[in-house]
């Protein structure tokens, strides 16, 4: 059986507590939708949770490497991935998942939301 959870996620590089518990094991389903804004300083860039085409974050970012403006998120203290617009997994971590936006923390210019829906499977 599987649960389906609702959360919006705001513009921000701080972490936002889900309020979901994952365990280890579980698999879990994250499909994203909306749009927002990160702070591109001199310009406007929308995009959807898979972040800015081909503009890889810089050191400073949540998650260098990844596009700016990509979904982030962690399962309790676990490393950083970048779920994106649809990301399935088995969970190797334990804990609340925590979502934010693929940005440097002194940045404050962001704008829009987006929407997931997380899908959690009971573990195997």
């Amino acid at each position: 059986m599987a649960l389906t959870i609702m959360r919006t996620v705001r513009p921000s590089p701080q972490w936002q507590d889900s309020l979901i518990r994952i365990e280890k094991g579980q698999r879990v389903v994250i499909d994203t939708e909306e749009t927002w804004s990160p702070d591109m300083r001199n310009q406007i860039a929308w995009c959807g949770a898979d972040g800015v085409y081909n503009f890889p974050a810089g050191e400073g970012y949540l998650m260098p490497g990844a596009n700016v403006g990509t979904l982030v998120a962690r399962v309790g203290d676990g490393p950083v991935f970048a779920p994106g617009s649809r990301y399935d997994f088995v969970s190797d971590w334990e804990g609340v998942l925590y979502l934010a936006m693929n940005e440097n923390p002194s940045f404050n210019n962001q704008a829009g939301k987006v929407v997931a829906q997380v899908i959690i499977f009971e573990a195997q």
